[in-house]
């Protein structure tokens, strides 16, 4: 195996994933009685229908009649809207012979001309479907652009620290170099130019090539949203220094903070050409999209999009050439992308029923955002910034110096083993912090949010055991512990 294959690593399966699945054999067996637990919660990935979340009626109707397209000859079988729509994507493949067949090797022009028109609506500038590929899933789409960027050993890429795994991974194994900067906790996850400029003159020193920087809006693992005024600094520093821009905007529709909304790169970069002509034209800009968060879910079906900002049509061939290689992606995830930006719409048949469905999902994410938030800061020695938006919350927990000490002779970060005790104990699935990047002397762990309600209780109340439990294990939080800490929770700052 090469060695950047190797070296490359994916936190979110990491060895806590593996612990819980070693877990789950002995819940499928006689031993199940000698655990303290009947059940695993799986809080580690970002994987909704897999926690519950049912599907959407409109995506699957039409799912079914593209891969099965006998049930259209049943006129009373879906919708009238349901089946137009599966009868249009059937004729926009091969020769009209349906989901079995590749297609052009950046999606069906359908499906491209529904995503340039739902960006053009959401920014309010125009979008070129030419400019645009779908994708299997999102991550194809970041790795295609990494692969094209990181051309030499010295080229870097600027990614924040706490990052999504993703981004290091492909990184490392496309031979470039991990250039971290660090989000600003005590700020509500927030970029700070300061930092941005720290990290990358302290890479141009060791003699790495800066080529882009990466943002992800709204964040994973953090759950924070930037504002419009950080999004165009971000959007300066960047074009001060010729990088390209990785905008992954995947959780845009899960922004539950009612004082935050959305807004794009591409929307922040059109605004700043119109405002300062000719200063940003040359500013390149890559966005990500995908089905598998939203309120949709459907990660299983693997359907995402990249739009290219700012390329040369010979750069572009480049990037089609890149496609090609995988000939194309999944057809039923780029119809289902095709639903996601265009769906049903007032007076259409199925629209009450997808916009209640969609209201519900979104509803209940906002609620549980918000009670895991409150509740993660009601533990001893834990803090967390408010999940303003995407899947996750990422808690600084402040530990035992005993604690820190036998994680030390296990040769392993502290948090994770904090996180493979809570598996074993709790049979709650977590991330460590250290498996996204943090500033050194800091502890976290990434959870979803994405449990069902009633799942989400059982959550905070095994936590919350075992928390206290393994806190008692290794004597406790003494005030050095506390000092030594960033973040204190409500509960210790009153104890103090």
């Amino acid at each position: 195996m090469h060695v950047n294959s190797r070296e490359a690593q994916y936190a979110v399966r990491g060895s806590v994933a593996l612990k819980a699945m070693s877990i789950q054999k002995k819940l499928n067996s006689p031993e199940v009685s000698s655990l303290p637990f009947k059940s695993l919660i799986s809080c580690n990935i970002g994987n909704p229908q897999a926690l519950g979340q049912k599907p959407l009626t409109f995506v699957r109707q039409v799912a079914a009649a593209c891969t099965y397209p006998e049930l259209l000859n049943n006129s009373d079988m879906f919708p009238k809207d349901v089946v137009s729509r599966a009868r249009a994507y059937l004729k926009s493949t091969d020769r009209g012979y349906g989901v079995g067949s590749y297609t052009d090797s950046h999606g069906l022009a359908l499906v491209r001309e529904e995503v340039a028109r739902f960006i053009e609506t959401r920014d309010g500038f125009p979008c070129d479907p030419n400019h645009i590929a779908l994708t299997t899933g999102a991550s194809e789409g970041v790795r295609r652009v990494i692969q094209a960027l990181m051309a030499t050993p010295t080229d870097g890429l600027m990614i924040s620290a706490p990052q999504y795994p993703l981004y290091a991974c492909s990184i490392t194994m496309c031979g470039g170099n991990i250039v971290f900067y660090n989000l600003n906790e005590a700020n509500q996850w927030t970029i700070d130019e300061t930092e941005l400029n720290r990290s990358y003159q302290e890479a141009t020193s060791k003699g790495i090539n800066v080529r882009g920087l990466v943002v992800i809006n709204p964040g994973n693992p953090v759950g924070a949203v930037l504002t419009q005024d950080v999004i165009k600094s971000v959007i300066s520093f960047a074009n001060e220094r010729n990088l390209l821009l990785f905008a992954d905007e995947v959780y845009q529709a899960n922004v539950y903070s009612d004082s935050k909304k959305f807004h794009s790169f591409k929307k922040c970069l059109r605004e700043l050409q119109r405002d300062y002509p000719g200063q940003y034209d040359n500013q390149q800009l890559v966005s990500f999209h995908t089905i598998s968060k939203g309120l949709i879910g459907e990660c299983g079906q693997r359907g995402g999009y990249v739009e290219y900002i700012g390329f040369s049509e010979a750069m572009m061939l480049q990037f089609r050439k890149l496609a090609a290689s995988t000939l194309s992606s999944n057809t039923v995830g780029q119809i289902i992308m095709g639903i996601m930006v265009n769906p049903p719409q007032p007076g259409d048949e199925s629209y009450t029923l997808y916009a209640t469905e969609t209201e519900q999902i979104y509803e209940s994410l906002k609620r549980r955002a918000d009670k895991l938030y409150k509740k993660l800061n009601e533990l001893e020695g834990v803090s967390c910034q408010p999940i303003e938006g995407a899947m996750y919350a990422f808690p600084t927990i402040t530990l035992p110096q005993q604690a820190i000490q036998e994680a030390k002779s296990r040769g392993i970060p502290a948090d994770e083993m904090y996180c493979l005790d809570m598996v074993e104990e709790a049979g709650i699935v977590t991330v460590p912090g250290s498996g996204f990047g943090q500033i050194d002397g800091t502890y976290h762990f990434r959870t979803t949010i994405l449990p069902s309600e009633e799942e989400i209780d059982q959550v905070i109340e095994r936590l919350g055991k075992f928390h206290s439990k393994w806190l008692a294990r290794y004597g406790g939080l003494t005030r050095t512990d506390i000092s030594n800490g960033e973040f204190r929770s409500i509960r210790t700052l009153e104890a103090s």
